[in-house]
């Protein structure tokens, strides 16, 4: 069960989600074996980059989350490793089979970025947020790229981008002691935690102006930019309202684990939109 656990499968299923949506996303074109040997990739490569991030959070996460499964010890760090690494390689290797050499290269670059990110990037200012919001990005990519669909992926990939760095922001208010009692450089320790929900308005903003965009270029139908409007934009106002009301770790914990949701709700009204 800790192997299941250390790997987050809820986070997993996520990505299998993305590389169909990417895939499929306006397009009627079906190359699904390649599609479902990029799924596979990405999953074992995502499943990969939670393992090593554990692995090197072990010091934080004895401070911020002692009931995860290495610092629970549920898990040795050398096993961890090891699993790490097979699933990493075992990724690389299912890329080869979408047929697309895109895709193989992705699959290389997103490890090398994954196991850098956990070792080094994490803790810097600003660079860890931009790689994990690229990496979850790029699953979208993933499945355009397998599916022929690059151009209807790439909306997605944008918006994915810039919601998901926002999330990573709100994180870092959330993982504020632990990384300021191991000398983190990260965005809320260099500008605190008030700052931080001051700093995410700019890409709320960029999401809501790119939405509008889209609208106006005849991308999405104005149901769609409504719903939208609505069902992401408002409740993204409203998280960062509220932790910039009250600066706490709860609040940004609560709003970190509410923007995952509405992650989906966003994939859900570009999908039937």
């Amino acid at each position: 069960m800790a192997f299941l656990k250390i790997i987050r499968p809820f986070n997993c299923l996520f990505v299998i989600i993305s590389v169909f949506f990417g895939a499929y996303y306006q397009s009627s074109a079906s190359n699904l074996f390649p599609i479902l040997f990029a799924a596979i990739s990405a999953v074992l490569i995502a499943a990969a980059g939670y393992v090593i991030n554990d692995f090197f959070d072990i010091p934080i996460d004895i401070i911020n989350r002692p009931d995860r499964v290495l610092p629970s010890g549920k898990i040795t760090p050398k096993a961890a490793y090891i699993f790490s690494v097979t699933l990493f390689i075992l990724g690389i290797t299912a890329s080869y089979f979408t047929q697309n050499y895109y895709c193989v290269l992705i699959a290389i670059i997103n490890s090398l970025l994954l196991f850098s990110y956990a070792k080094t990037f994490k803790m810097s200012f600003l660079v860890g947020n931009i790689l994990v919001a690229y990496t979850t990005a790029s699953t979208f990519l993933y499945g355009g790229l397998c599916n022929n669909n690059l151009k209807n992926s790439m909306i997605i990939v944008i918006f994915a981008f810039l919601y998901t760095f926002i999330r990573e922001i709100v994180k870092d208010g959330e993982d504020i002691e632990g990384d300021i009692k191991l000398g983190a450089k990260t965005l809320a320790v260099k500008i605190g935690r008030k700052n931080i929900a001051i700093v995410s308005i700019m890409p709320v903003f960029a999401i809501i102006l790119y939405s509008v965009f889209l609208f106006t270029e005849n991308m999405i139908s104005l149901k769609t930019f409504i719903v939208f409007s609505a069902g992401i934009s408002l409740p993204l106002v409203i998280l960062i309202n509220y932790i910039l009301r009250k600066s706490e770790t709860k609040r940004f914990a609560n709003a970190s684990s509410l923007m995952k949701i509405n992650m989906l709700m966003l994939l859900i009204i570009l999908w039937v939109g």
